[in-house]
């Protein structure tokens, strides 16, 4: 009887001396306070019993019901976190950015002794000679390294309306002489400016030493080759006068220069010819004459910018005295400088008349525009520099040929680079720099242009943005900068897109200024010379 009440006194006595340890375990859980564990034993978790205990061991299936569907549907149309695009391309690592040196020193070196950023002018090496009919180095007009034309944004085609007709046949009365472009007028079989007479052509510049032959890697004449086989297809498929309007011919014009043909009927005649004789593309004439002053046409199918063909002529390095005729009276490509100059206008778009009339005149000549203003390249240099170059024609390519150009005349002249051409030297570098920064991995350029990184799908875009990139680089950068892995590996790229894409009718301003930076790499850094580019593209199979 004893030992029935001792056994459970014993039991509640031991019950209540481990409760309240149990409690305190207990409240510690669920309070989260979580001490660290003084043995292995307490890192075990502690086994749960229960529903809760079953669900949380295994996953059962989910119930959607029609509220849950509703708010996933909800919470589909919330913001995402921002992805990466694939179109943009990453930023060239500084790992490889090896980078340019020689865009942080001046276009010339300075000479010793002297506080002048610029060497005398007889130290001033052109890139090549300037011997071929057309092609003049006068003095003060010198003839500098190519520049650019612009491209209308608006396609040429947009006066489709215009095609030429059985009257606009060109007529055979208006002949060039012997000493313009086309030797014996518009019809003649010869394509190429070679008769032009003594009179019309600056004295050869003396023959310099000869250098030493380049010896290029084998990748470099792989790459020297596919280049010409590129530039002689295209070359082989002259635009036709019927086809295109004048700005379509301009911007055929622009890829190949003086050596640059058009098809009429059956013939081939001499682009520059064509159009300084004022001959009609898709029936449309460029020029006019009013109060007896020359004057170009603007608008869709003609001049998309002021000073666009005379941009174009000194590009293609045409002599000042090379004869326009327009309507019967004769001029020349002076008085076509002297429009430019009388449209200057202040806040406006100068780009292209700043190529012209930087190649054409001294840098320091003034004049007075057709409102009574005074004008300078100087004056045309801060203008265009006060404008913002992302947004600007062509994504701006063309505001830094100007500029360019401004910069390349006054070092010819051996003039020394200060005031506005210093400004324009150090902004044409910082984006030379920045250009190479938003460059693709693939070698291609920004497709937004300089304005921020992007690498669009879309083929004809790529073509126009980086070609009209590269011709501005090749333009302005140094020579030795010219071989440099990222700008052969533009080079290569854009090649290999008018290669594979041969059978694409591309616009004529992509194609025109993607031609021509592969014009321009092939004459400063293979050797090849404006007049000959006939007889060299000629050669080649074009495949």
């Amino acid at each position: 009887m004893k030992a029935r009440f001792v056994l459970p006194f014993a039991l509640l006595l031991a019950s209540s001396l481990l409760l309240p340890s149990a409690l305190g375990a207990v409240v510690v859980r669920i309070s989260g306070k979580d001490e660290a564990p003084q043995s292995a034993a307490e890192t075990a978790p502690p086994a749960r019993t229960g529903e809760v205990g079953r669900r949380s061991l295994r996953q059962e299936p989910r119930r959607l019901n029609v509220v849950d569907s509703a708010r996933r549907i909800e919470e589909s149309r919330q913001p995402t976190p921002a992805r990466r695009n694939p179109s943009q391309e990453e930023a060239p690592s500084d790992a490889e950015d090896d980078f340019f040196l020689a865009l942080d020193a001046p276009l010339v070196s300075t000479s010793a002794g002297s506080d002048s950023a610029v060497d005398d002018a007889d130290d001033l090496q052109p890139t090549f000679e300037l011997t071929q009919p057309l092609i003049g180095d006068d003095d003060p007009e010198t003839a500098d390294e190519e520049s650019e034309s612009n491209e209308l944004d608006a396609d040429d085609e947009m006066d489709a309306d215009d095609e030429m007709g059985a009257d606009d046949e060109p007529d055979t009365d208006d002949e060039s002489p012997e000493s313009e472009a086309v030797v014996d007028g518009p019809d003649a079989d010869a394509p190429t400016p070679a008769g032009v007479s003594a009179r019309d052509i600056a004295p050869a510049p003396q023959p310099a030493p000869a250098a030493p032959a380049k010896e290029w890697s084998p990748a470099m004449v792989r790459l020297r080759d596919r280049v010409r086989t590129c530039l002689s297809y295209y070359y082989q498929r002259p635009t036709n006068v019927n086809d295109r309007s004048p700005w379509g011919v301009m911007h055929s014009l622009i890829s190949y220069g003086v050596d640059t043909e058009l098809l009429v009927g059956n013939k081939r005649v001499n682009a520059i010819g064509w159009l300084c004789y004022n001959r009609p593309c898709r029936g449309m004439t460029l020029m006019t004459v009013r109060n007896n002053q020359l004057v170009l046409r603007g608008g869709p199918g003609y001049q998309g910018h002021e000073g666009q063909l005379l941009s174009m002529l000194a590009l293609c390095r045409v002599k000042i005295t090379y004869p326009i005729r327009v309507e019967g009276r004769d001029f020349t490509v002076a008085d076509l400088v002297k429009f430019e100059q009388r449209r200057c206008r202040a806040k406006s778009e100068l780009s292209f008349q700043l190529i012209g009339l930087a190649h054409y005149l001294d840098s320091d000549t003034t004049w007075k525009n057709d409102l009574g203003e005074q004008w300078s390249i100087e004056r045309m240099i801060r203008e265009e520099l006060a404008q913002p170059v992302v947004g600007a024609a062509c994504g701006g390519t063309h505001r830094l040929i100007g500029l360019s150009m401004a910069v390349k005349a006054r070092v010819k002249q051996g003039k020394p680079l200060e005031g506005e051409w210093q400004r324009a030297h150090k902004f044409v570098t910082a984006y030379q720099k920045h250009a190479f920064k938003l460059q693709n991995s693939d070698g291609s350029f920004s497709t937004k242009w300089l304005e921020r990184r992007e690498a669009s799908p879309d083929v004809g875009r790529r073509l126009q943005t980086t070609g009209h990139i590269l011709e501005w680089l090749i333009f302005s950068l140094p020579e030795e900068d010219l071989t440099h892995p990222r700008v052969v590996k533009s080079v290569d790229y854009l090649t290999t897109v008018l290669l594979n894409n041969r059978g694409k009718d591309w616009e004529m301003g992509h194609r025109g200024h993607a031609l021509r930076a592969l014009v321009l790499y092939n004459e400063r850094v293979f050797g090849s010379k404006p007049g000959e580019l006939r007889a060299l593209l000629a050669r080649r199979p074009g495949k």
